[in-house]
């Protein structure tokens, strides 16, 4: 898989623009029509999250995300080719800088647009960053993302790995990278998304406030061509269930803004409701 994934790669920086199209067509029409990958889970998890909208409404928004994260997956396999950081916007960005006085900083967010160029634009303001990723099945492929990834961070680390390297990374004045929209099944804190009590990941809020450092929500919205990037403060004096809730809910506002930019084929609510 990793020679194959290089070999596509090679093959998607150097297409002209039509050849790319003609593939960005074929792999959605691939994925959409025929393997169907995920649709049924998209569905439901669109049917759950905005119950009073319609059937035309859930269908058309599910061939949306398609096509949104066709695009997305081929631009990051083509890294840096389609990764332009002159249309990547920031607002508010002095959030996060200011409060990187040492000790590090924690970036929650979630898997809504392009959150990789998020990150990619970050490193080029000198911000060192580490990723908190789950381990993909395929080891090939898993090399190869995190080869990318590790063009713009300093580090990619594992959920369940050693926890003393995101100490060492906080330590080194990182900012470190959790993306916390899964469900976390018996481990989460049950807090309300989309008006359904979800079990959440609550890492950034335990680490937040046991090393009272940062926690700041960011996300990124494509609009029109460009990005627009923002981040705001998450207040850590309150209860683990309270943070998570603070950031649940900012997830959910963004997701509400372009609910087509947002990953819908993951399984969220699995540990509460039947997919």
């Amino acid at each position: 898989m990793y020679f194959f994934l290089k070999a596509f790669s090679f093959y998607l920086r150097n297409a002209p623009t039509f050849a790319y199209k003609i593939t960005y067509k074929i792999i959605y029409s691939l994925l959409f029509h025929v393997l169907k990958i995920r649709k049924k889970v998209i569905l439901k998890n669109l049917q759950w999250a905005y119950p009073a909208k319609d059937a035309a409404w859930h269908n058309e928004v599910m061939k949306k995300t398609y096509k949104f994260y066709t695009k997305e997956f081929l631009d990051f396999i083509a890294y840096p080719k389609f990764y332009d950081l002159t249309k990547v916007k920031f607002k508010n960005e002095q959030i996060l800088i200011n409060n990187l006085t040492g000790k590090g900083a924690i970036l929650v967010s979630s898997h809504y647009g392009s959150f990789d160029r998020l990150f990619c634009a970050l490193s080029e303001l000198r911000i060192k960053l580490t990723g908190v990723a789950y381990k993909q099945n395929s080891g090939g492929a898993d090399l190869f993302f995190k080869r990318i990834r590790e063009k713009f961070m300093e580090n990619q680390l594992y959920k369940g790995g050693n926890s003393k390297l995101l100490s060492t990374a906080l330590n080194d004045n990182n900012v470190l990278i959790l993306l916390s929209d899964q469900d976390a099944k018996k481990k989460g804190v049950k807090v309300k998304f989309f008006n359904i009590i979800s079990s959440t990941h609550s890492g950034a809020a335990i680490l937040g406030k046991r090393k009272k450092i940062p926690l700041i929500y960011a996300d990124i919205i494509k609009n029109n061509g460009s990005y627009e990037a923002s981040f705001s403060e998450i207040d850590t004096n309150d209860s683990i269930h309270a943070i998570v809730q603070q950031y649940t809910s900012k997830i959910e506002e963004t997701i509400r803004k372009k609910p087509e930019q947002y990953f819908w084929f993951h399984k969220r609510w699995k540990s509460v409701r039947t997919y």
